[in-house]
């Protein structure tokens, strides 16, 4: 008897696309317990000194040049079957 495997039903190749705002909402829900916020940098200046993304606790910046899928992981905000969709 011949058994026939779907290509589409493959667990190890499947990853479950999350935005960039579904991550960067779901981290700051997370953070907001603990008084802290993901912020994106907006204009080339701030970019430069910040990164694309940064941490406040209050009126504070206390982490600069976040990687967003890394805090993701970390915080528990990005699940292992799941992975970041950059939007061009």
């Amino acid at each position: 008897m011949v058994r026939y495997r779907s290509a589409s039903r493959s667990p190890k190749t499947c990853a479950v696309p999350v935005t960039v705002r579904a991550l960067s909402q779901r981290i700051n829900r997370l953070l907001a317990v603990k008084g802290e916020e993901l912020k994106k940098t907006r204009g080339t200046p701030a970019r430069a000194t910040l990164g694309s993304y940064y941490l406040l606790r209050g009126n504070s910046v206390f982490a600069d040049h976040v990687d967003l899928e890394a805090l993701g992981r970390e915080t528990g905000a990005l699940a292992d079957y799941e992975r970041l969709l950059i939007e061009d």
